[in-house]
C-alpha cells in the first residue's frame, strides 16, 4: 500500500465582543467528501467539517494575526462558552499511473490539535492521511494445504511370530484334511470301481519344519 501524509492548520478569530479566547473545550474535524475520475486522475473533493467549543473571557485585544486567520462573526454562546462550526475545502488529486486500476483511496484526519495565540486567536491543526495501492500491487491469495499422516500402530517382534505361526499352521492343516479326504474318498467307492490305496503324503510339521 501507498500512503501520503500532510498537515493542515488553519487560525480563526472573532468580535472583540465575545472577549479574548481562554480555552478551547472540544474540537473536531470530520472529512466530508466525494471521489471523480478523469482521464488523467482520481479526484476527491469535499471539506474538513470542524466544530469547536470554545471558552471566553473579559478582556480587550488587538488583532495582529496574519491574512490566512478567518474571522468568525457568529457564534452560538452559551454563558462563557461560545460554539462555531466551519468547513475547510479540500482537493486531493492522484495520478492514474500512480494507483492500481480499479481501486480507491481512503482518506482521514489524524491527531486533531488546537490552541490559542497570543493574537486572541485560536489555532486548529490537523494531519491527513490518504492511503491507496500501487499499479503494481496485487492480492495474493495464500492456500495452506495440510497434508495428513495416518500413524499406524507398531506390531512387537513377539505378535508378529505369533500371527505368522499361526498362518503356517492353518496352511499346513487345511493341506492335510485335504489328503486324508480324497483318500477316504477312494476307499468308500462302490463295488464295481477298482479300490487302490496310495500312501499318504503327508508331512508333519515337525519334519517339514527341519526340512526347511
Amino acid at each position: 500500500m501507498q500512503a501520503k501524509n500532510w498537515d493542515v492548520k488553519e487560525q480563526f478569530l472573532f468580535p472583540a465582543s465575545f472577549g479574548v479566547p481562554k480555552e478551547i473545550r472540544t474540537v473536531a474535524v470530520t472529512p466530508q467528501f466525494e471521489q471523480s475520475e478523469t482521464a488523467e486522475s482520481i479526484q476527491i473533493v469535499g471539506i474538513y467539517h470542524i466544530t469547536c467549543h470554545v471558552e471566553f473571557e473579559k478582556g480587550e485585544h488587538a488583532h495582529h494575526a496574519t491574512s490566512e486567520a478567518t474571522q468568525i462573526e457568529d457564534l452560538d454562546v452559551q454563558g462563557e462558552v461560545g460554539y462555531f462550526e466551519y468547513a475547510v475545502p479540500m482537493s486531493v488529486e492522484i495520478a492514474k499511473d500512480k494507483i492500481r486500476a480499479g481501486s480507491s483511496p481512503t482518506l482521514n484526519v489524524q491527531h486533531v490539535n488546537a490552541k490559542t495565540t497570543e493574537h486572541a486567536a485560536i489555532e486548529i491543526a490537523w494531519s491527513v492521511h490518504c492511503q491507496f495501492e500501487g499499479p503494481n500491487e496485487q492480492e495474493v491469495e495464500f492456500e495452506i494445504e495440510i497434508e495428513k499422516k495416518i500413524e499406524l500402530e507398531p506390531i512387537s517382534d513377539e505378535r508378529d511370530t505369533k500371527e505368522t505361526n499361526k498362518l503356517e499352521n492353518t496352511t499346513k492343516l487345511e493341506s492335510t484334511n485335504k489328503e486324508e479326504s480324497e483318500l477316504q474318498f477312494i476307499l468308500d467307492l462302490d463295488d464295481g470301481y477298482s479300490k487302490i490305496s496310495y500312501p499318504s503324503n503327508y508331512v508333519s510339521v515337525k519334519q517339514k519344519t527341519e526340512e526347511q
